[in-house]
């Protein structure tokens, strides 16, 4: 109403009304924040490699963080609680590691399959969960988790049963005018630089369709699916190409991990689903960013207090805790409300 009385005062028409071009419109707060969390990364990653000894625990956080990350389109944008991302992690990690051993050594061809074998998975995998929402959307991801478990576990002369699959043979890279050797042991250098290359890639991707009408959409039936539905959004169509897209990323990252170590090993799928599920909310579930932090710390305790105690779980369980009751926004969040506070005692003293 006041902008009504205020155009009728000046006796101005529609085409004296200043309008603001798009190209000159200002980048949404939002907008200019997911992509800073891009150079974010970058410099994250060049910290980790200056300073983590480990080069293999190093690499391990570029794509722990990249799986939590992924799983966090689900659990921060779409308020999909998954206790089962860990089947697209380990059989992305076989789908990688058979490739290596069977068809060919290229890193680019087993990583591709990983990828996409995963995704037509989580295109079943999510078709019967989302069917239910809640608690019973968490519980059909762990009961499917749990059944990649056996079926890996039974199918022996593929996976390897419990002892694993070993023996994969070291991939390499083709890039234009030369071939990488990935190798963690012989260059973790050059296996850091092609992981945080692929990772930053990857996380441009995510970035791009979060910040997408789809994401958008994706935000909204967060909020109220009710509401979303009522606008006339499909949104069991949108949660499911969210849950394909992280069940795709997940199966990238398990072959990344398979390339690391070599070898694709047997381990309980709540524990891993578990662990990446605290990543993502130890780092902050409102961006794509704070699963990088969370795995970051995460394992960075994990491989300090496992040398100094034999129950280390104990102590990062109360760490968990406490970071949870005093921020429960996670550490990206503590970071915003910092970054928060600094600016508004700039503009005080200014």
């Amino acid at each position: 109403m006041t902008d009504v009385s205020a155009r009728s005062s000046t006796g101005g028409g529609p085409a004296e009304q200043a309008v603001t071009p798009p190209a000159a419109r200002p980048v949404p707060a939002h907008g200019r924040w997911s992509w800073g969390q891009l150079g974010l990364l970058v410099v994250l990653a060049a910290i980790v490699m200056f300073t983590v000894p480990n080069p293999s625990l190093a690499i391990g956080m570029l794509i722990y963080g990249l799986w939590a990350a992924g799983l966090n389109l689900l659990v921060g944008y779409g308020g999909l609680v998954s206790f089962g991302h860990a089947l697209p992690f380990a059989w992305g990690g076989y789908a990688a590691g058979l490739v290596l051993l069977n068809v060919t050594t290229s890193a680019w061809v087993a990583l591709l399959v990983a990828t996409v074998a995963m995704a037509l998975l989580s295109v079943f995998v999510g078709a019967i969960c989302l069917r239910r929402t809640e608690v019973y959307f968490s519980m059909l991801t762990l009961a499917f988790a749990q059944l990649g478990f056996f079926i890996a576990l039974q199918w022996r002369s593929v996976t390897g049963g419990d002892d694993g699959l070993g023996g994969i043979p070291v991939a390499t890279a083709w890039l234009p005018g030369t071939t990488l050797r990935l190798s963690a042991l012989a260059d973790p250098l050059t296996f850091f630089l092609f992981t945080a290359a692929v990772v930053i890639a990857v996380f441009a991707c995510l970035i791009l369709y979060t910040e997408s009408p789809m994401g958008r959409v994706l935000q909204a039936i967060r909020e109220s699916e009710e509401r979303a539905r009522g606008c006339g959004y499909n949104t069991r169509l949108v949660q499911l190409v969210t849950f394909v897209v992280a069940g795709a990323v997940a199966g990238l990252a398990g072959g990344l991990f398979a390339m690391l170590n070599n070898f694709v090993g047997l381990q309980p799928y709540w524990l891993l689903s578990g662990i990446v599920l605290i990543m993502a909310i130890l780092g902050g579930r409102g961006s794509l960013f704070g699963p990088f932090l969370g795995a970051v710390v995460y394992l960075l305790l994990e491989s300090t207090l496992s040398r100094e105690f034999a129950s280390w779980q104990l102590f990062v369980g109360a760490i968990f805790v406490v970071c949870v009751l005093a921020f429960p926004q996670g550490l990206w969040g503590l970071v915003m409300s910092v970054a928060a506070y600094l600016r508004a005692r700039i503009r005080r003293s200014s």
